[in-house]
């Protein structure tokens, strides 16, 4: 006799997906002309820009100085390293590392720092006019930082990837089973 709170058939629904990405290693300038390439550039140099400013200061071996020096250097070099991977494609090669959060949360700190760190640079911008060059580009810094956390944000909610395409095939099938 049938179980009266079991169902006489059952339907099972599959879906794979493929993923087909491009993965090799090569050389393309065409991220830089992107507003995404810009913004990196843009972060590299106004970063590099604050460092300097900070380190021909009278008195730039100050330890109120390390700060602006150590997130400048920080910053630099992951953007710089974030740029060469996406020049060379190395994000679309390793596209199951979530990119796109990775410099998503980078970006969300960095503006944090250097808000901190430009706002130690103003306390002394009374001592030498380096630390009103460095304040500016630490706050330019900012706010490209903060552009690129946006839009990363953005890219994120509508489920892109960090570089390239991927094209997904999915083939779903139904089948029913009867009891």
């Amino acid at each position: 006799m049938a179980d009266p709170g079991f169902p006489s058939q059952h339907t099972t629904t599959t879906t794979v997906t493929n993923t087909e990405i491009i993965s090799n290693l090569r050389y393309d300038n065409s991220y830089l002309y992107t507003l995404e390439g810009k913004l990196k550039i843009a972060q590299i140099v106004f970063v590099l820009l604050s460092l300097i400013a900070v380190s021909f200061s009278t008195y730039s071996m100050w330890y109120q100085n390390s700060a602006v020096t150590s997130i400048s250097m920080f910053g630099f070099w992951f953007s710089l390293f974030m740029l060469v991977f996406y020049i060379f494609h190395v994000v679309e090669c390793f596209y199951k590392i979530p990119w796109l959060k990775i410099e998503m949360i980078f970006d969300v700190c960095w503006p944090i720092l250097y808000l901190l760190s430009a706002s130690s640079a103003a306390a002394y911008t009374g001592l030498h006019f380096s630390y009103i060059i460095s304040l500016l580009f630490g706050f330019a810094a900012m706010f490209a930082y903060g552009y690129d956390a946006l839009l990363k944000y953005q890219a994120i909610q509508r489920g892109e990837i960090a570089q390239g395409n991927i094209a997904v095939h999915k083939q779903t099938t139904t089948s029913t089973t009867s009891y």
